[in-house]
């Protein structure tokens, strides 16, 4: 037999029932935020690393623009490096259009390292011809990235 919801203790059941599952989701909420963004967690924010490859893609996208690099390693083996970068929409109220890398081009990039094998989050690009390309912060467009502090190259 179907429950009425007319009846005083249906209804106190279906409001019940709504409020448990309101609660849970909004408990849910902060722990999908809070995964996504923290840059601590992907990334060691105290070690800045420096690795030169070529570009193999450059993804001008959200949620976070990427750069694919080919870094040829100690033994002569070529890796595929990720550089992360901030979100697309960043860089588009600082200027870029997408056209900032190209596939082929050998650049140096220094950023923190990172918790995942071969991914660094980018501080600072050095073109072939020596021009610095650094990515935007939100507050003046400008600047060595999240960390706010100066690389300094450690090889890898």
């Amino acid at each position: 037999m179907p429950h009425n919801l007319g009846d005083a203790s249906g209804a106190s059941r279906f409001k019940n029932l709504v409020r448990s599952a309101c609660i849970l989701c909004c408990a849910a909420l902060p722990l999908t935020a809070a995964g996504h963004h923290s840059g601590a967690a992907n990334f060691i924010v105290d070690s800045i690393i420096t690795v030169k490859g070529m570009v193999t893609e450059y993804r001008f996208q959200n949620p976070h623009v990427q750069i694919l690099l080919d870094v040829v390693n100690d033994r002569g083996e070529v890796e595929r490096w990720m550089v992360e970068l901030a979100a697309k929409n960043q860089f588009i109220r600082a200027g870029w259009v997408g056209d900032e890398f190209e596939p082929g081009q050998t650049i140096t990039v220094m950023g923190w390292e990172g918790r995942r094998p071969r991914s660094t989050f980018l501080q600072k690009a050095i073109m072939e011809d020596g021009t610095e390309v650094l990515p935007p912060r939100l507050i003046d467009g400008r600047a060595p990235g999240p960390g706010a502090r100066e690389p300094e190259p450690e090889s890898h």
